[in-house]
């Protein structure tokens, strides 16, 4: 009897417990939500990350299963392209090593049956951009990651007296190659008004920094090809001679 009273007792404080600590597990819950706590973060994956583009001067490994004639390292030319064994020029700039891994598959679609094309980047090019105009040191630029066009003003030793930093220009190439021109307001005084501009640089960008505003985008590009912005125009000859095919 005295056994069966304690196994009795033993189970109705084992149900008294289970209930105690749920009620303790609401109430904390409760606080939680009341007091603004947040759940644990969760690292975003690194899926989630931006892949990697090709540039100009990336060496890159090209494998085709079972064609070792085919394999072999290619290094991307100034104009964005690589030469194939059996294919010729291929644009790769600007691509994922997937999206060129795609393309290279498609070239040699009519070539061999079902290519399997592995692509690696083998060496990355150093990264660079040009910072001239109203600066204490005009010239090249070596590129951070996510940097800024301030930020590569700051690596420039900043703008002198007399930049018109509410008109600075960036130029840029697009896919076709044609150079586009950008006007910021990097001015200090745009940010009360909302109007900064500060943007991330890529590879090749030309930042220039002039002594008086710049009205019209367009005149300002006729002008730098004009050669009547004397700076400008000795990179963007450098450039356009870099860039020729053949070299």
């Amino acid at each position: 009897m005295f056994s069966l009273a304690r196994r009795y007792f033993a189970s109705l404080l084992g149900l008294v417990l289970a209930g105690w600590s749920l009620f303790l597990y609401g109430c904390a819950g409760t606080h939680s939500s009341r007091s603004g706590a947040t759940p644990l973060a969760i690292k975003p994956s690194a899926a989630l990350l931006p892949e990697y583009r090709i540039n100009a001067l990336d060496e890159l490994e090209i494998r085709v299963r079972y064609h070792e004639r085919l394999n072999g390292l290619a290094k991307v030319r100034p104009d964005g392209r690589i030469t194939l064994e059996d294919f010729g020029d291929l644009r790769a700039a600007g691509m994922t090593p997937a999206e060129l891994d795609s393309a290279i598959t498609a070239a040699y679609a009519p070539l061999i049956h079902e290519p399997e094309v592995t692509v690696f980047v083998r060496s990355f090019a150093a990264l660079s951009l040009y910072v001239v105009g109203e600066v204490r040191n005009p010239g090249i630029v070596e590129m951070k990651p996510q940097m800024t066009v301030l930020q590569a003003l700051a690596a420039a030793s900043g703008p002198i007296r007399t930049a018109k930093l509410n008109s600075v220009m960036r130029l840029r190439r697009d896919p076709a190659g044609e150079l586009k021109a950008m006007r910021l307001d990097l001015n200090p005084s745009a940010i009360k008004n909302g109007a900064f501009q500060d943007m991330h640089v890529q590879p090749e960008d030309i930042i220039f920094v002039p002594k008086t505003f710049i009205a019209s985008v367009n005149n300002f590009l006729t002008q730098v090809y004009d050669g009547l912005f004397p700076p400008v125009d000795v990179y963007l000859r450098a450039l356009r001679e870099y860039n020729r095919p053949g070299n």
